[in-house]
């Protein structure tokens, strides 16, 4: 026994734990336990103040408060006693010592309380007899040997152990079928499964960074799942073990030690998740039963979760700074859902978070949180459905983020409650990034769908619906950029778009398609639909020519505006001169009186003037622009004048670079991914508050990958749904241009 000690000190010393020879330890401290002779088990003392007694029927007994004590190997007063079949320890015990029961060969099961924080070295060594234990909640630190030698056929280490010495701590124990580790463990050490002839596999979690040697010596079992994180594996690791196959991550430590030993290498991500009680914190995880998290956990690193149809019920998931965190849902009927349990948030992000699928339910009861709260970095959302029940489906706080809503379902559901002041998208005061809005929908109940008092930021809308059913669809933000293109669909009782006075939507590009209307703050309701701006004859003119920096605004008598500017652009043309002249009037005057049965709806006017006049000279053609307006109840005249100027000029031509690009690689690195596609985003939200983009000529083509002429939300769209595709197909994928013209 006194060689194991030794053999066991200088082992936790070459691993570099913080295990210290118990026998030094004690002589310093004074804290070793009197060896007294008097090995009387009938009642005593096994700490300063905790009493033991032991009955005819084998039950121990242990009460009191604080520590039971260490004891040396063999030394401690239950060892030699009358046979005790069951250990009770009630609650005040905080910690059992080493030893404490080592080589109690007929203990058979022990209940530990819920004020137990710690389990010492060697408690339960060559307990024999010991067939199952329960380890609390309570529980933060375990030591080495601690089940060494037992009969247990299954334990769950709770994650609530922060310290786990993995020592020895399993060897020998023959009948042992199935082990959990926490998160918390970062090293698998020496001798852990040793001898465990039983054991069918063990789940390494994501947090391990190293497995050293004879880890699975005398086991019995064939393959093993390494995950990414881990970066160091002793040569001797698998020495005395019948595995023969390693799956794990490509280029990681698994594979390059697979391939050393001369083992099976299989590239695989995805694991199976059994737990009930806690959620993976890391790695790739498919649930494979329903989860019921009792308390919030954190995500530091990268976790992609498929829900696979299960539920998950927990109180707050938090996404530290340093997390990138992909939710899922493979399930076909897509019943995947994560439920909040308490008046929090129900996901927090502070890095990335990107949602494929699934259901995500706000707390049901009163309560001030979102379901989602983005309070920094970016948000992607492509499917499933998000619910606020007291509080908004989706608040937006971060700084500087890019947030995509390219799907799914954001809902705020308050008709319960009656509050009128939850909405599908909640812009904070401090939200002063990008909101991107191209498919999907947002609905809301009572208040409006979209809504807030940012200090500043950008709202890109080009397609998706976004109704209400009690109050205006989006109501315009008195700060910040909101900009609309595309096919766009903003309903709401009171109105689709709300615009206070003295507040302009720009036009940012063509719409395609539009079930809206706008409202101004002093005369109501100006529009039932876009195509009432101006006549219909005249719309089919007018809109295709909306595509660079157009603006709807209501001025201070409300009236409503439509801001158009002319093109601006310098030709060179050789041997003639062209003057043009275009004058186009438009008045458009609609009135609405509520509650009333009258209304008087608008006159429309229109003039054209153009001039033509061409002389044949060398010449330099400039064009003058001024800007198209149109104002709801009043008349504005805008002139658009070609003029010309005859000069000489000299031509030299130069060598043409040819343009190579490849469609939608608009980083130039031979691949399409969110890189791109976060590239192209970045450049919209700078094009749209009139800023160079920075792009070159090759990657203004890459990047339009729709061919529409435009750069926007769009195509970053079409690329992260072709970089779906790519990752997903196991036949050799078609290129951009095939898949844009197929979908």
């Amino acid at each position: 026994m006194i060689a194991k000690r030794i053999f066991s000190t200088m082992l936790s010393a070459l691993v570099i734990t913080c295990s210290i020879s118990n026998y030094n330890t004690y002589e310093k401290t004074g804290t070793l336990a009197a060896e007294a002779e008097d090995t009387s088990v009938n009642t005593g003392t096994c700490g300063d103040s905790a009493t033991y007694s032991l009955d005819d029927a084998g039950n121990l007994t242990i009460s009191g408060n604080g520590a039971i004590s260490d004891y040396v190997d063999g030394k401690n007063p239950f060892a030699n006693s009358a046979p005790i079949k069951k250990v009770i320890i009630e609650e005040g015990i905080t910690h059992i010592g080493n030893y404490a029961f080592s080589s109690c060969h007929d203990i058979q099961s022990i209940e530990l309380p819920e004020s137990l924080t710690g389990i010492g070295e060697y408690v339960f060594e060559n307990c024999t007899s010991l067939t199952s234990i329960i380890i609390p909640d309570s529980v933060t630190s375990i030591g080495q040997y601690a089940f060494s030698g037992t009969a247990v056929k299954s334990v769950v280490i709770p994650e609530s152990v922060v310290t786990l010495d993995t020592n020895s701590l399993f060897m020998g124990c023959k009948k042992l079928e199935s082990v959990v580790l926490p998160q918390s463990v970062t090293a698998i050490y020496s001798n852990a499964f040793k001898d465990c002839v039983m054991l069918k596999e063990v789940d390494i979690p994501d947090s391990v960074t190293a497995i050293q040697n004879d880890v699975f010596s005398g086991t019995t079992f064939t393959s093993l799942f390494i995950p990414s994180g881990v970066t160091m594996i002793n040569g001797n690791a698998l020495r005395g073990s019948k595995i023969d196959t390693i799956y794990g991550f490509k280029d990681s430590a698994a594979e390059t030690f697979a391939k050393k030993n001369g083992l099976d290498f299989i590239e695989s991500e995805e694991r199976a998740w059994k737990r009930t009680d806690i959620l993976p914190v890391a790695g790739v995880y498919k649930l494979e039963c329903d989860v019921d998290v009792k308390s919030y956990i954190t995500i530091s690193g990268m976790l992609d979760l498929d829900l696979n149809g299960h539920t998950v019920k927990i109180p707050e998931i938090i996404c530290n700074s340093t997390s990138n965190v992909i939710i899922r849902d493979s399930d076909q009927q897509k019943k995947g859902a994560i439920i909040c349990t308490a008046d929090s948030n129900l996901i927090t992000s502070y890095n990335k978070l990107t949602i494929y699928g699934g259901n995500f339910y706000g707390y049901d009861k009163k309560t001030v949180c979102a379901t989602v709260r983005i309070n920094d970095g970016s948000f992607d959302y492509y499917g499933g459905e998000i619910i606020g029940y007291y509080s908004h489906a989706l608040s937006l706080r971060t700084k500087d983020g890019i947030i995509n809503i390219m799907g799914g379902r954001l809902k705020a559901s308050s008709a319960e409650n009656g509050k009128t002041n939850v909405y599908s998208i909640w812009l904070a005061d401090t939200f002063a990034g990008t909101l991107n809005i191209t498919d999907g929908e947002m609905h809301s109940d009572i208040g409006a769908a979209v809504s807030g008092s940012p200090s500043d930021c950008i709202v890109n809308i080009s397609g998706g619906k976004i109704l209400s059913d009690k109050d205006y669809g989006f109501k315009c933000l008195k700060n910040g950029t909101v900009n609309l293109s595309g096919n766009i669909c903003i309903k709401g009782d009171k109105g689709g778009i709300y615009v206070p006075n003295g507040k302009s939507v720009n036009i940012t590009g063509a719409i395609t398609g539009a079930d809206v209307s706008v409202c101004a703050e002093s005369s109501g309701i100006l529009t039932n639909g876009l195509g009432k701006y101006i006549s219909d004859s005249t719309l089919k003119r007018y809109l295709p020519y909306i595509k660079a920096n157009g603006t709807i605004s209501v001025n201070d008598d409300g009236e409503l505006i439509i801001d158009v500017p002319a093109v601006t652009s310098t030709t060179s043309v050789s041997g003639s001169t062209t003057s043009t002249t275009t004058t186009t009037s438009l008045t458009s005057t609609s009135t609405t009186t509520t509650n009333s049965t009258t209304t008087t709806t608008k006159e429309t006017t229109a003039t054209t003037t153009t001039t033509i006049t061409s002389t044949s000279n060398n010449t330099n053609s400039t064009t003058k622009n001024t800007s198209t307006t149109t104002a709801i109840g009043s008349t504005t005249t805008a002139t658009s004048t070609i003029t010309s100027t005859t000069q000489p000029t000299t031509t030299t031509t130069a060598p043409v670079k040819p343009v190579t690009y490849t469609l939608g690689d608009v980083n130039n690195d031979k691949q399409i991914n969110a890189v791109d596609a976060s590239s192209v985003l970045a450049y919209y939200a700078m094009i749209s508050t009139n800023q160079d983009g920075g792009y070159n000529e090759e990657q203004k083509l890459a990047a339009d990958v729709n061919h529409d002429g435009l750069i926007n939300a769009v195509d970053a769209s079409n690329i992260l749904s072709y970089y779906a595709y790519v990752s997903t197909t196991k036949e050799t994928p078609m290129s951009m241009e095939e898949f844009i013209k197929k979908n």
